[in-house]
């Protein structure tokens, strides 16, 4: 007869210990390894916003209800708002996860659901407060304090960035509250998560768990959240497998941006070659290409044509919003760009703009002429295809570096898309109408590139190495050899009567 192994707790004392856990506000252990180490990137990151990007199936909703709890069951009177991307998901998956969080809670902690608030109240007054974004519900969350923010499925959320910045994070600002943006990878890459996930990962600040990370973390679990078949099974009833787009936004956080409809999909396999610094000759011509919008963005860049290397090279941009432009302020800041961007290295004077080019708002044009004397050419418009492959094949053939300050031209170019009909760019909430790409546009087609900025007899060869900078005094193009030139320069000869006496 085998012997019996007697369990190292019985359940009376798990019970007991799982009490007092709850009494203490500490949850985690109700976490498996995935859901762990994500709690522990919150807890243990500096920064007030941290963004979780994770596989489906990996319990995020779940992760995100424990934190709120254990916020509002340490700290009374605490308020935790909770915002979804639908209304009816408060009362749906959130309402069925918190009921199996409570499980084993005393019963004088939990709290109760006040269905025509959409609110959870603890018995010792703290709160979580669900509202979904769609219809505007997130407004219910305006107002008050808030020791925690959460928002579940952030990349499937709309008006993500307004309810962000206009509606969470003043509500954080005296309390010194945090926020989660927790999500999926959203399978539209101009969604405003994207770019969260973007400046986050930038700063340290945002965590990535892919169905294989779990599958990896729980493997020395007696039983692990995610198993090998597990993932087989989803591979099997996904159309395309891990190569689906599907998977691969879903379970392997992958951003896809499709080549299909991308104003400039060289740009992607270029980035590396094409983003970077580069050094400026001591020749050139200036250039400042600007899109204008009022309804949008108004986008100018700043360049220059490396006319030895044929290489375009943007070294800066000005980004206005449309509805708060005016030409005053628009003048000041090219006038300030410019004494930026180009103090001459010979002479330390500031260089003027070879050339100015901008949409053909000709309102704008005049006003910053009359006004500002500042000029700029109306732009030629025929043929938008034809001046956008322009653009594309000059990054193809690494003929254009751009400085990695330009951010808003970078992220126009990596999320620029057309809309359905390919008549237009998309426009988007987040990213506008994708203005930057248009005044790269406009730079391109008016760029001279047969001119040559370089004075006559520069570089010498026969002196020194290239690197130097001098001129050749002797250069025939530098003088004029022509008789009458000669004829003409003697006259001017300094004759004197002093006359020295033969012998």
């Amino acid at each position: 007869m085998a012997k019996k192994i007697k369990p190292e707790y019985t359940t009376k004392e798990v019970q007991k210990a799982r009490e007092a856990l709850w009494r203490m506000g500490s949850l985690e252990w109700k976490l498996h390894p995935t859901q762990r180490k994500m709690y522990d990137f919150f807890h243990n990151n500096k920064y007030k916003t941290v963004v979780f990007n994770c596989s489906r199936r990996l319990g995020k909703s779940l992760l995100l209800t424990l934190i709120a709890f254990e916020q509002c069951l340490k700290t009374p009177q605490s308020k935790v708002k909770y915002v979804l991307p639908e209304q009816k998901m408060a009362r749906t998956i959130i309402k069925s996860i918190i009921q199996k969080l409570l499980e084993d809670c005393p019963d004088d902690l939990r709290p109760t659901f006040k269905t025509q608030d959409n609110v959870w109240v603890f018995p010792n007054g703290s709160e979580i407060q669900l509202a979904g974004t769609d219809n505007g519900n997130y407004d219910k969350l305006r107002g008050g304090d808030a020791h925690l923010c959460l928002v579940d499925e952030a990349g499937f959320c709309s008006e993500l960035s307004h309810i962000i910045t206009a509606v969470l994070i003043p509500t954080t600002t005296i309390t010194g509250g945090r926020i989660i943006l927790s999500s999926t990878t959203p399978p539209n890459p101009n969604h405003e998560f994207i770019r969260q996930m973007q400046l986050a990962g930038s700063q340290d600040r945002l965590i990535v768990k892919t169905i294989y990370d779990a599958l990896h973390d729980g493997e020395n679990e007696e039983h692990p959240h995610i198993t090998p078949a597990m993932i087989e099974d989803i591979l099997i009833n996904i159309p395309g497998g891990a190569d689906s787009d599907e998977f691969r936004t879903e379970y392997m956080c992958e951003i896809l941006h499709a080549s299909e409809n991308a104003i400039v999909p060289e740009f992607k396999e270029a980035a590396k070659d094409v983003v970077g610094s580069w050094p400026r000759p001591a020749f050139c011509d200036k250039y400042v290409a600007m899109d204008i919008g009022f309804k949008d963005l108004t986008v100018l860049l700043f360049a220059y044509y490396d006319f030895e290397h044929a290489m375009l090279v943007i070294q800066d941009e000005l980004v206005m919003n449309g509805p708060t432009m005016t030409t005053e302020k628009l003048a000041e800041q090219i006038a300030k760009k410019e004494a930026a961007n180009w103090i001459d290295k010979l002479t330390g004077e500031q260089a003027k703009p070879y050339l100015r080019v901008s949409d053909n708002n000709l309102i704008v044009i005049n006003d910053l002429k009359n006004l500002h004397n500042l000029y700029f050419l109306p732009t030629d418009k025929t043929n938008k295809d034809a001046a956008i492959n322009q653009v594309r094949m000059m990054i193809t053939n690494r003929q254009i570096m751009i400085d990695p300050k330009c951010v808003t031209l970078l992220t126009h170019l990596k999320m620029g898309t057309w809309d359905k009909q390919r008549k237009d760019f998309l426009r988007t909430k987040e990213f506008g109408h994708f203005d930057a790409i248009m005044a790269l546009v406009y730079l391109v087609r008016n760029v001279n590139m047969d001119h040559n900025p370089f004075p006559p007899g520069y570089r010498f060869h026969k002196l020194g190495k290239t690197s130097d900078v001098f001129f050749n005094p002797n250069s025939s193009k530098n003088r004029d050899e022509s008789d009458f030139a000669k004829k003409f320069a003697k006259q001017f000869e300094i004759k004197s009567s002093f006359r020295v006496k033969k012998s």
